[in-house]
């Protein structure tokens, strides 16, 4: 029996808002949490039932919290996955690994999603200079060179616009292995979030619509209607998706719309995911609650949006604003997090704004107002 009844640890493994998020969400279902986080301040601790500050992958302290914990899971996408494979022959962790080992390695998850005939982006695997001028014969200018391996800091990607970019970027090749990617002229740009349960029975949400500043995800919009067409085929990609990887949890896809109108994988990314905040107010379930339910294995509710709604990410650089908006917009739920202290980073998240709407352009037409988020 794998059932997992209220009244047990959860043992996390990375703190961070979307932490400090889902141990609110555990301790309203009647779990208790113990946190292994790298930071003392860090904003997840302020939720969490105890927890321990150190190196995520120091043997010691994931041995102490695995004992501390009738379920280990981890929020850090970086954690190591050989580490966490490791754990697994000790411990109750629920997620596996072989999600995180094929997410963390570009080349390898748009390998498997070629291997199930899934459209990504023209892609090469670069060890020398010409192996870039060798790819670009194919793909052409411009293109993006990345990181093999997503959890690292030392390596950057960089967009090339030609020739020139190449000879710049030599220098980089002695620091690692880089994939090199056609650049997608970008229209839309989704996600939508699986569960797949122990048994293997897999539910899939509603999509959600993404809107990024450069690099940073800045808000997010679920709509009662969209088009059928999109909507189908990214329920469809989903399945086959879930249906060929071992996980248990839920997790997210994203996906991008070119302008020609083809639809591209973007990447996957395993558990809870900033853009599925937004499930809480169209639908009544949240995200925590869906990933809860499937690692403790309850059964998984279907989800619909009663509502049009937005989250709108607040980051230090728009908390004024923020402020001001909250003297103003009576029917908004603005959610700050408990603790949070300025470290004068205008990127670092604080908290967010959920807007509802019955129509859709209300919705549109109150937060284009603000000249702080867009729309599309």
């Amino acid at each position: 029996m794998t059932f997992i009844a209220p009244g047990k640890t959860l043992g996390i493994i990375g703190g961070g808002s979307e932490t400090y998020l889902f141990e609110l969400e555990a301790k309203r279902m009647g779990f208790r949490t113990v946190l292994l986080t790298t930071e003392e301040d860090d904003i997840a601790t302020q939720a969490a039932d105890t927890y321990l500050v150190g190196d995520l992958e120091d043997s010691d302290n994931l041995t102490e919290l695995g004992h501390r914990s009738d379920i280990l899971l981890y929020m850090d996408e970086n954690f190591d996955s050989d580490i966490l494979e490791s754990l697994e022959r000790e411990f109750n962790v629920v997620q596996g690994s072989n999600m995180l080992a094929i997410v963390q390695d570009r080349y390898i998850e748009r390998t498997f999603l070629n291997s199930l005939k899934i459209n990504v982006p023209p892609f090469f695997s670069i060890v020398t200079v010409d192996d870039i001028k060798k790819a670009v014969e194919e793909i052409g200018f411009p293109c993006m060179i990345k990181p093999i391996q997503k959890n690292q800091n030392v390596l950057r990607r960089h967009v090339l616009y030609n020739e020139t970019d190449v000879e710049h970027v030599q220098n980089l090749l002695a620091n690692g292995t880089y994939i090199l990617e056609a650049w997608i002229d970008t229209k839309e740009e989704y996600s939508i979030m699986v569960s797949k349960s122990k048994n293997g029975k897999i539910h899939t949400f509603p999509m959600i619509r993404e809107i990024y500043d450069g690099s940073h995800l800045m808000s997010s919009y679920l709509y009662k209607k969209n088009d059928p067409e999109v909507e189908a085929e990214i329920q469809r990609v989903a399945l086959i998706i879930a249906n060929n990887i071992e996980y248990v949890g839920i997790f997210g896809i994203g996906f991008i719309i070119s302008d020609s109108g083809v639809l591209y994988v973007k990447r996957i990314f395993p558990g809870i995911n900033y853009s599925a905040n937004v499930y809480q107010e169209a639908t009544g379930v949240s995200q925590f609650e869906l990933h809860i339910r499937a690692i403790c294995d309850w059964p998984i509710p279907e989800i619909y949006p009663l509502i049009n709604a937005a989250t709108l990410k607040i980051i230090e650089g728009n908390l004024p604003q923020s402020l001001d908006l909250l003297q103003e917009k009576a029917q908004w739920k603005f959610n700050y997090y408990t603790g949070f202290k300025a470290k004068n980073d205008a990127a670092r998240d604080v908290g967010y704004i959920s807007v509802v709407s019955d129509e859709e352009e209300d919705l549109r037409e109150d937060i284009l107002s603000t000249k702080i988020w867009r729309v599309e």
